[in-house]
């Protein structure tokens, strides 16, 4: 079997039906592997938005996102896309190109060595030195993007591999290591929150991938705990919730700061203790001992020290736990997030079977902080890195791979990085509604400037764009909005259509 058959093969054994890419010289033979192949492929407008976009498939999915680029300026293009994967521990195979194994080394037209450059944002990469090698780097590849904790794996392939004959063809899956905690972490554990009087859960998206909202949601109302979120974390736990706590390391509600400074236990599921979550805990939980849980030990003491720890896989964790922890009685915590109000409001109104994407910016903040979230994979924004330019190209993913509206909002600064990509979701007919919020700034980097620099505002100030013109050229729907029944109307009409719909929002968020 010629090595482009193989990488076809081994995608569908992994039960790859969609990925995302960009053709080049490198490459084509797998492309044209992939004709009839099943596979269908999805052209995006740059390599940077297919990785995004393969990002967004599996952060909608919880499969690994597949992404294929060419050599040189084709695989660096997909860095920013792995870093921001990596950041957030989305599971995500890129398949590169490179020139002839007989020419690396020797600086030949577009080589570069993309594994050196991809080492510190992956969590393995791979460069194939011939074609027996090529089925079992692709299994391994599938094997560490989805074990443990999730990220993104690189496997870049010299070009003549592909039409090179190999009798080593087995893309038989391998078997998925399993992450059990140990039944002494499980006991402290028990023992931990049975001794304690006050918890607080704090859940991030270490719950969201390995699908344990359901367990988490038994734990807390068997414990009566507030429950807050980290940004990875929305949808792990329902919004409406009595025992909704908010997002953590964004506003917290005064009846969260309150639960926080009486906790004694603070139970962390699937967190990496950022500088903001920290900032929360420092400050309103000073005396609560920290009972970590996490798949990746490394995660844990390093920048918290914990009293209690439980490394493993997460459901299970939770699932051990269960039976042997107390009831505690409620404590008279009445949270739920309330009714967005404005322009988060109205988007909120829309939300029945859609997903939410966002780019980065002061608009994501107020997303986070403001759109009620109730199911897992069902709000997807960048991060770790913080990445503009993410939104829309993740929006198109998670619509492929969940078959849902998705509604991204976008500042016009992120806009302004990706609106090509418009013209991948029209291409494709994706029901993807592109909300810009138009301000004519980089409104967050303004804001820094007022707030510590005095207010000298330097290029900060954005071009007008005439966004009828955009939708006229991509040949997408458009609609003004700047009142909220303008808004309300315009999300309406978008629900209407079968493929994309552009709204501009000049008014406050």
């Amino acid at each position: 079997m010629k090595g482009s058959q193989i990488v076809v093969e081994c995608l569908k054994s992994h039960g790859v039906t969609h990925i995302f890419g960009y053709p080049g010289g490198s490459v084509l033979p797998v492309y044209d592997a992939l004709i009839g192949s099943g596979i269908t492929h999805i052209l995006s407008s740059h390599e940077q938005f297919a990785c995004h976009a393969a990002d967004g498939y599996a952060r909608a999915t919880g499969k690994a996102g597949v992404v294929l680029a060419t050599s040189g300026p084709g695989a660096t293009n997909l860095v920013t896309g792995i870093a921001n994967a990596y950041m957030d521990s989305i599971p995500l195979v890129a398949i590169t190109g490179n020139v002839k194994l007989s020419l690396l080394g020797h600086d030949a037209f577009q080589e570069i060595d993309i594994t050196g450059v991809t080492m510190p944002v992956t969590k393995h990469n791979f460069i194939v030195k011939s074609a027996s090698e090529l089925a079992s780097a692709l299994k391994r590849a599938f094997l560490i993007a989805n074990s443990g904790r999730k990220g993104p794996v690189l496997v870049d392939i010299p070009t003549d591999i592909f039409d090179t004959e190999t009798q080593e063809c087995d893309v038989t899956p391998l078997a998925a290591r399993e992450y059990h905690p140990s039944a002494e972490e499980i006991e402290n554990a028990v023992n931990a929150v049975n001794a304690c009087k006050y918890p607080f859960i704090c859940a991030g998206g270490g719950v969201i991938a390995s699908e344990s909202s359901d367990e988490l949601f038994a734990l807390a109302h068997r414990i009566n705990s507030p429950v807050a979120v980290t940004a990875m974390g929305k949808g792990a736990f329902p919004a409406h919730d009595t025992l909704y706590a908010g997002v953590v390391g964004m506003k917290l509600g005064e009846q969260a700061k309150r639960a926080l400074k009486k906790c004694d236990l603070f139970i962390a599921m699937g967190i990496r203790f950022s500088e903001r979550l920290m900032k929360n805990v420092v400050s309103f939980a000073p005396n609560a001992k920290i009972l970590h849980m996490d798949i990746d030990a490394a995660e844990t003491g390093k920048n918290a020290e914990y009293h209690t720890r439980v490394v493993g896989d997460m459901k299970e964790t939770l699932k051990s736990l269960l039976p042997r922890v107390n009831e505690k009685p409620y404590k008279g915590f009445e949270g739920g997030k309330p009714p967005a109000e404005g322009f988060f409001g109205v988007i909120e109104r829309h939300r029945r079977g859609v997903i939410v994407t966002t780019e980065v910016g002061l608009h994501q903040i107020e997303a986070v902080n403001r759109i009620g979230t109730e199911q897992p994979r069902t709000f997807i924004t960048s991060g770790g890195l913080g990445t503009m330019g993410f939104g829309l190209p993740a929006a198109i993913g998670a619509s492929i791979g969940s078959g849902k509206r998705v509604v991204n909002v976008a500042g016009d600064g992120s806009f302004n990085m990706n609106m090509q990509e418009l013209s991948t979701a029209a291409r494709y007919g994706l029901p993807v509604t592109q909300v810009v919020v138009c301000n004519g700034s980089l409104g967050m980097i303004e804001k820094w400037q007022n707030e510590q620099y005095g207010g000298r505002i330097f290029q900060t100030k954005l071009p007008r764009i005439e966004y009828s013109a955009l939708s006229r050229a991509f040949g997408v729907p458009y609609a003004h909005a700047s009142t909220e029944k303008e808004l309300d109307n315009a999300l309406s009409d978008a629900e209407t259509w079968s493929g994309p719909y552009l709204i501009v929002w000049e008014g406050q968020i």
